[in-house]
């Protein structure tokens, strides 16, 4: 199987961690059939797999020294940093408009 494609944020992350910083990754499965895969490998990294995001995907947080292991998993088709991808969760951006004080 080839390589997932990794974003370049992903990649700098996987290239050059950062000791005690966590990431948010979203990342899509080659298939759903994978998924306790996924849920093992990412527990044994320290991590957590959040949210189901539909489409094989699912948004993931875990180390980033731990993001060259998870990138180098067979079964997935693309790794992203979850800012990269919008997630349908976007703060109000009327809050604090027009408002006087």
């Amino acid at each position: 199987m080839a390589e997932p494609y990794l974003s370049h944020p992903v990649r700098h992350i996987r290239d050059d961690p950062i000791a005690d910083e966590s990431a948010s990754l979203v990342v899509e499965l080659a298939a759903d059939e994978h998924y306790d895969d996924l849920v093992a490998t990412v527990a044994n990294l320290d991590g957590s797999v959040d949210r189901d995001l539909g489409f094989s995907s699912h948004l993931v947080t875990l180390p980033q020294t731990a993001v060259a292991d998870l990138c180098s998993l067979d079964f997935l088709d693309r790794v992203e940093t979850a800012d990269t991808i919008s997630l349908g969760v976007e703060p109000d951006a009327t809050e604090g408009v027009g408002d006087d004080e």
